[in-house]
């Protein structure tokens, strides 16, 4: 088996879990894209914008260098889904409202790279009720990864399958979570 290689992560929702997870990321070098919804008013990037320049404010702060922000490209819905094929993981970090998290897996579903891990960072939802509405193709792909917060500072991710969710695709997972990004894993089910 071919060892699975992260070069970039999509986030998916640039809220208070959404964006950490992306400055954890950029910590230990990971190039990633925060995505949110464009905004009503201003740059169709401004919700992320504000999330990213909020990184900066937090104590503790979720960034080693507050300068590496500027690492995290931006991106929304609207303007930037062709970005989500250059990633081989995606992680949705949207608010806990199953039908907002179905309908987005419907949107981003046929832009999710063939090779790509598909993850929720839900702490309260099914996993197995969210990975229902995705096609076939992504189901043995899709789990999901429960960063606890704050994620620069919290060692334990959470790691869920789903009866679909092939084996090797946790185990990947979970090589990459431990040795890339310095965190211990729990597999629940």
């Amino acid at each position: 088996m071919s060892r699975f290689q992260v070069k970039k992560v999509a986030v998916l929702g640039a809220g208070v879990m959404g964006a950490q997870i992306a400055a954890h990321l950029v910590n230990v070098k990971v190039p990633v894209v925060l995505f949110d919804l464009p905004a009503k008013e201003g740059p169709k990037n401004g919700i992320v914008t504000k999330a990213v320049e909020g990184l900066k404010k937090l104590k503790p702060s979720p960034l080693g260098v507050a300068d590496d922000a500027a690492l995290i490209q931006q991106a929304n819905y609207e303007e930037h889904m062709h970005l989500l094929k250059e990633c081989d993981l995606v992680i949705e970090a949207i608010a806990e409202r199953m039908d907002w998290k179905l309908d987005l897996y419907t949107k981003i579903a046929p832009h999710v790279a063939k090779h790509a891990i598909l993850a929720s960072n839900t702490s309260g939802l099914s996993i197995t009720k969210l990975s229902e509405v995705l096609p076939e193709g992504i189901k043995p792909r899709f789990c999901g990864i429960h960063f606890f917060n704050p994620p620069r500072y919290m060692t334990l991710v959470e790691l869920i399958n789903t009866p679909t969710t092939q084996p090797e695709v946790l185990d990947q997972l979970e090589a990459f979570v431990t040795s890339g990004l310095g965190k211990g894993v729990v597999r629940a089910h």
